[in-house]
């Protein structure tokens, strides 16, 4: 009978100990992404092929649209992509970096329910002279030429403060653009070539 209670002991100190480590690394864990704003992409992400993401968007119902051609000899180098609540984030590099917060351009894709209109992003625009509302293929466009580049400090350290980006809302989905190395000219060309990508 004694042993049988020392091995009860046992096997509840085990759990306790197992339940106060958890308890600890999950309080260390939400300090850590309320005083760093989140955690980083690449811990809940896993990097995948075009292919896979299209595969996965599918499975959600989703439609893609990527540019169908590039300036600066951009090339897609990485897909970076969270399945279990669809997001990806797509990088280009005329040098071969895979590294979303320092890469020449950067796409992120995010299924919204509704999109506004192109008049709730003029009456936004009309707030600031750094930002511009269009509607390009029928699309509502965000342009923001000089958006703040966030909490990355990587990203601050090789592009500065301020950023170009472009949202683009097609068929349910939000487009961020991220384009530190191109104007405003270029990236607006960039959204008239968005193109469905199918397999």
């Amino acid at each position: 009978m004694k042993s049988r209670t020392k091995s009860y002991i046992l096997v509840a100190l085990g759990v306790l100990i197992t339940l106060s480590i958890l308890t600890s690394w999950f309080i260390s864990t939400i300090t850590f992404e309320r005083s760093h704003g989140g955690p980083d992409f690449y811990a809940i992400s896993k990097e995948v092929s075009l292919n896979d993401t299209i595969d996965v968007a599918n499975d959600y119902n989703l439609s893609i649209y990527l540019p169908s051609e590039l300036p600066d000899n951009l090339e897609l180098t990485a897909i970076y992509l969270r399945n279990w609540s669809f997001l990806a984030i797509v990088v280009y590099s005329a040098d071969g970096n895979k590294d979303y917060k320092t890469a020449e351009f950067v796409i992120e894709i995010v299924p919204v329910e509704s999109s506004p209109t192109y008049d709730e992003l003029k009456t936004d625009a009309e707030e600031s002279e750094y930002k511009i509302a269009l509607e390009i293929n029928g699309w509502p466009v965000f342009i923001n030429e000089k958006a703040y580049a966030g909490g990355n400090v990587e990203t601050r350290e090789k592009w500065g403060n301020w950023l170009l980006l472009a949202d683009v809302w097609i068929v349910e989905v939000r487009y961020g653009l991220v384009a530190p190395t191109l104007n405003t000219d270029d990236l607006i060309k960039v959204v008239e070539c968005m193109s469905l990508v199918t397999l």
